[in-house]
Parts: C-alpha cells; structure tokens; sequence
C-alpha cells in the first residue's frame, strides 16, 4: 500500500489508540485522565522520505524492455500495495535481497515531503478536541512489474488529509468520536471511528475497545475501472496494566476486513480476491529505570492472503542534558509471501504463467526482512516550547526473511527525517 494510502488508514485516522504506554518523565500522564487534559498543544512537523533500490532490472532475468511502455499516463501513477508498509509512515513499496540479472547500480525512487500540523485543544474540565492536517507532495518513479524500474511510472501527486477528534473524559471512563477525509488525483477515503476507555478504581488496569469504517473511492488514471468503492471494518480492543511504578504492559488485538476493489491498478496482471482479513496481535512493554525509560514491542500479523509477519522493535529515552532526551530505536520485521504472489523465474515478462485466478507480481506481497534504526533528540528550550529531529534508516532485504525469501527482489533503503515544533498553551 501506498503511504498516502496507509495514513489514511492509520495515523491519520487515529482510530483506534490504546491507552497510552507513559512512565514518569516519559510521557504526560495516561491516555485517559479523570479531567480532560488543562494544557492545549500545538505542533508543526516536515517530515522527508527518499527511498532507492540497487539493481535496473530488478533482478528479472526473464523481463525484456517491450514491457516498459504499457500505454500508462506517466504524469500520474501512483502504485498501491498490500497494507504491510513496514516504513513508519513513508514506504510507497520495497524489494529484498537476491541476484540481480542486470547492470547494478543505485536508483533513487519515490520521494515525499510531508508537512503536518496537529492541535490540541481543551474545551473544559471533561471536553477535549484535537485535529491534524497533512499534506504529501509525491514524486519519483514506482516499478510496475516487481522492481523492474524500466518500466517504471514517474509519479507527480499531492494528497490532502484532515481528521478530527473530539473527548469525553469521565471519572473512569473516555468516549471519543472521530472523523478523517483523504483526497487525490485518483483516490479518495472517508472513515469515522469510535472508542472508548475504562479504567479500575485504582486505575492501574485500563481496558479499551474501538471501530472504525472507512470508504474508498478508487478512479485510477489508466481508467481499467472507474468509481470503484472499497470498504474497511476495524475493530480493537486492548488492556493496559501498571505493574508497579516502574512497568507498563499492554496488549491489543485488531481485527480488519477489507471488502471490493483490493487490486493494485497500477500493476499489470494485477488480481486479488475482493475479500481479505487481517489480523493483528501487539504487545508493548515499558520499564523506567529512574532516569530513562527502556521500550520494547512485538507485533504479529497474520491475513487471509496467507501474508504472516513479525515485528519486533527496541525503543531506549535516555536524557542527556537537563531538558535534552535522546532516544535511539531498533526495528526488525519479517514476512512471507503471499499464496498468489509469483517470483519473477516463475513469470513470462510482464504476464503470468496460464490463467491463475489470483495474481500478483507487487513486491510488497514477497517474502522478505527489513531492519530500520532511528535516532531522535527532543530539546524543551522552555516549559511551552519543544523542537525535535529525527532520522530514520531502512533496508530492507530477501535474504533477511526468516526462512526462504523470495528470490530475485533488489535490495530496497530508505531514508526519512523529521524536524518538529511544539508548543504547549
């Protein structure tokens, strides 16, 4: 999928959130207070993603150059994928590791530059409302035929987001309602989601449940189908207990299923059941060690497309002057193929093998492993303002995989850095 796609979905809706992991010093208090929150916030982010894949041919020795035209309108397309973006928030596809079957060289891809601005805003002692507005500039080429960039479709697009949510804190309970609007070229999403929190008397245990509904509208610009509609239902429910002062568990389940139009039209031959369910396992642990916080996660994943995926990532807030914290951060992800994804030895360039009645040659769909680290630095230059950078390495390769990754995918990197403006009123 996409990243202007997965925000949609994702961040930007912000559907479904458990309750917050916050250690002392870490983060302000828990998700959902007795009182909604006195302080309002509001923070401005630009955020840049480049991301480049080694090898012209993307290792198909099968592919010839006759494939590369398509009769495709270059000035806009825009490849949309399998929903496992296992970038934080900027990957618009990737490749593994493998031979390659051509020159060698690095080729820089999709580019996207995201600024964002988000406020919070208090209304009283048990109203609370925020809201976010994004906006991604996207260019670059994106391989229609595994990572194959001959015969790649150059991609000029912007997308537009907006989401709102409004609060209800009560003494041990918080309701909110929230609403998110995504528009582009050839794409537009609405969704609305609902959740709700309860705590215990003591409130070390915090139990929570969300839904959310979304539908897209799907009009690409190679017109193969045209007001094409997909629906997705999420639901969460989570628990967050307090062990002790110094350790935080959590755990949440979500279940997804998404139903109509799921092919890539900007992929050939690209065909996928209309029905696909998604599930998700997290588990979160943070531990305070009196001056820092250590924070640890794993995330399984597991869908009707036989896609299974691992994630695990390692989080360390350390201060290292007065008002300065550094937080370095390791992530490791895993996953196979899909049942109807083809390798390229199996594929006579650009079109598979027979009459398959699922296909796909999306390399977002292989089997493959991928290790990111970050690095960020917050600076509190005063009790209402905070400025904050972040760089974020990612490499992604076949060979990485837990057991056999799919063969003949180029090796994928990127890179995404973030500098951010706070200030509390």
């Amino acid at each position: 999928m996409a990243a202007t796609e997965e925000r949609a979905r994702g961040a930007l809706l912000g559907s479904i959130v458990l309750a917050a992991c916050a250690l002392p010093g870490v983060l302000p208090g828990a998700a959902w207070a007795e009182d909604a929150p006195t302080d309002g916030l509001l923070s401005i982010k630009m955020t840049q993603y480049q991301d480049s894949q080694t090898g012209l041919y993307g290792g198909n020795t099968n592919a010839v150059v006759a494939g590369a035209g398509g009769g495709l309108d270059t000035r806009r397309i825009l490849a949309r994928g399998s929903g496992l973006a296992t970038i934080s928030s900027a990957s618009s596809g990737g490749g593994g590791g493998g031979g390659g079957g051509g020159p060698s060289n690095t080729i820089d891809r999709m580019r996207i530059l995201t600024p964002s601005v988000y406020a919070l805003v208090p209304i009283n002692r048990h109203w609370a409302a925020n809201g976010a507005l994004t906006v991604d500039d996207v260019s670059g080429a994106s391989p229609r035929y595994y990572s194959d960039m001959r015969s790649a479709a150059q991609i000029v697009d912007r997308r537009v987001a907006e989401d709102a949510k409004l609060h209800y804190y009560g003494a041990r309970q918080g309701y909110s309602l929230g609403l998110a609007h995504s528009s582009e070229h050839d794409f537009l999403s609405d969704a609305i989601s609902a959740d709700a929190t309860l705590a215990s008397d003591n409130q070390d245990t915090t139990w929570n449940a969300g839904l959310a509904l979304t539908q897209d509208v799907i009009n690409p610009v190679t017109h193969i189908v045209r007001d094409q509609k997909r629906h997705t239902v999420e639901l969460q429910l989570g628990v967050t207990q307090a062990l002790d002062a110094t350790d935080l568990v959590q755990a949440e389940w979500t279940t997804t299923r998404d139903s109509g139009y799921l092919n890539d039209p900007y992929k050939f031959d690209d065909v996928r059941p209309n029905r696909r369910t998604a599930n998700v396992l997290q588990l979160h642990w943070n531990h305070w060690t009196g001056d820092s916080a250590l924070k640890f996660g794993y995330r399984y994943y597991r869908d009707s497309y036989g896609v299974q995926a691992h994630t695990v990532d390692l989080a360390w807030v350390m201060p290292v002057l007065e008002h300065v914290d550094v937080t370095p951060a390791l992530r490791y992800y895993t996953q196979t193929a899909a049942s109807f994804y083809a390798d390229p030895p199996a594929v006579h360039y650009p079109n598979p093998v027979g009459t398959p009645t699922y296909f796909s040659a999306d390399q977002r769909l292989a089997a493959f492993g991928a290790l990111s680290w970050s690095l960020k630095i917050a600076w509190r230059m005063s009790p209402a303002w905070t400025v904050d950078g972040k760089v974020e390495l990612y490499h992604q390769r076949s060979n990485w995989a837990l057991g056999s990754g799919s063969p003949q995918i180029n090796p994928f990197d990127a890179t995404t850095v973030q500098l951010g403006l706070s200030r509390v009123f």
